[in-house]
Parts: structure tokens; C-alpha cells; sequence
């Protein structure tokens, strides 16, 4: 209801009131009243009723609309508290909590995803470049996996990944669509230079009911282990 189908009702429903209680005076009295005073009775509750409703449905009105800012501002904070800022993905507290509530009993997969040769961007092409990387590493990331997994950045330029209901074998699958997403990405610096992007991925087998930090910490290991064997893989854990 508008307010000032608002405000109506409320005049109304004093005016109504107001006659009826004169009217049961009236009666009870046996009196003769002019119409003058009944003119009264209409007008004076309804300019009362008027006013008063009209304040407080101004402020009934404010109140909804602070509490609508209120909400939105809070959907938004909910928001940013667990995206990372820079990439837009989960941070890592939101991975963790999200990650460690998989219930599905089907299989998943944990993955971790490290840029290669990260430090070298930064120190070569300047910091702005190594943003550029990341937020072209985590969209690219985002592409290649399923609307339902999860993915969050958990270091620097480290990027876990989380492949719900998923067996082993097509997991790694998956992580090496998308190290070779990564790999033809096509990045230049300010100046024009090619910057060359490439990722190391370890695969680690998950399941309800599993301690998360094992998962990872194997998957880690493999990540570790790509790296030690030429980087730009993808490995299994043990």
C-alpha cells in the first residue's frame, strides 16, 4: 500500500471511530445535536488523524528504507569478507570453511594451482603486471571448472581448487585442461612485452568426512613435486 492510500485509511478509520462514539453519545442522551458539530466530529478527527498519520508513516517509510540500505550494505560486506579482493574469487578462510562442509558422498578432488616463476613477473614487468597475472589466472581458472566447484586464492599466487563429485582420474583431467587454459593465455606488459604464464598443479584425492589440510597437504607435495620436475604440469599425489 502507498502511503497515501496509507494516510487515508488511517483518517477514515478516525473519522469512522469518532462519529460512532458521538453517535453513541447522542443516543445515550437523547439529545438533539446540530449539524454543525457533527460537522466537527468529521473534521476535527480527520485533521488530527491527518496529521499524526502522516508523520508516522514518513517515518515508517524512512525506517523501511534504512532497513533495505541496511541489508544491502551487509550483503555487500558478507560479500567482500570472503572474496579476495584482487581476483574476485574466495579468499582463503571462505575456501576452507566451503571446502571442509563438502558432504557429497561422491568422490572430490582437491587441487593446488601455483603460478610459475611468479616473483620473476613482478621483479621483470613491476607488480602491476603480477596482478594483471592473477586476475587472468583466476578468471581463466573459473572458466575451465564446474559452476558447483570451488576455487579460492590461499597464497600469493597460489590457487586451491576444489572438484565436488568428481572421480580421481577425471580430475586430473580437469587440472590439466586447465594448466593448458593457462598456458595459452596471451599476457603483455605495460610495455608491450610478452609476459609468459604457465602453472603447477598437484592433485589430491578428497571425501567427506576427510581431514581438508591432509588433502592439501598432499596436494601440496605434488604441486612441489611438478615444480622440481620442470613446472607447467600437472601431478599426483602419491
Amino acid at each position: 500500500m502507498n502511503p497515501f492510500k496509507k494516510i487515508m485509511t488511517c483518517v477514515i478509520f478516525g473519522v469512522v471511530v469518532t462519529l460512532a462514539g458521538f453517535e453513541a453519545m447522542v443516543h445515550t442522551l437523547h439529545e438533539d445535536v446540530e449539524w454543525p458539530f457533527w460537522a466537527f466530529a468529521v473534521i476535527s478527527p480527520a485533521a488530527v488523524t491527518a496529521s499524526v498519520s502522516f508523520v508516522l508513516v514518513r517515518q515508517v517509510e524512512a525506517n523501511r528504507e534504512l532497513a533495505a540500505e541496511l541489508i544491502a550494505v551487509q550483503a555487500d560486506l558478507l560479500i567482500k569478507a570472503n572474496r579476495d579482493e584482487l581476483t574476485g574469487i574466495m579468499n582463503r578462510a571462505a575456501f576452507y570453511r566451503e571446502a571442509a562442509a563438502y558432504d557429497d558422498e561422491a568422490p572430490a578432488c582437491v587441487l593446488l594451482a601455483d603460478i610459475d616463476h611468479f616473483k620473476a613477473i613482478n621483479d621483470e614487468h613491476g607488480h602491476a603486471a603480477g596482478d594483471d597475472a592473477l586476475r587472468l589466472v583466476a578468471s581463466t581458472l573459473r572458466a575451465a571448472l564446474r559452476p558447483d566447484d570451488l576455487l579460492g586464492r590461499v597464497g600469493g599466487e597460489e590457487f586451491a581448487i576444489l572438484l565436488t563429485g568428481l572421480p580421481f582420474a577425471l580430475g586430473m583431467t580437469i587440472a590439466e585442461r586447465a594448466r593448458g587454459a593457462v598456458d595459452a593465455l596471451d599476457l603483455k606488459s605495460a610495455d608491450g612485452d610478452a609476459i609468459a604464464l604457465s602453472i603447477s598443479v598437484g592433485v589430491a584425492p578428497y571425501r567427506a568426512g576427510w581431514s581438508l589440510d591432509n588433502a592439501l597437504a598432499q596436494a601440496d607435495a605434488a604441486m612441489y613435486g611438478a615444480k622440481r620436475g620442470g613446472r607447467n604440469r600437472v601431478q599426483a599425489a602419491a
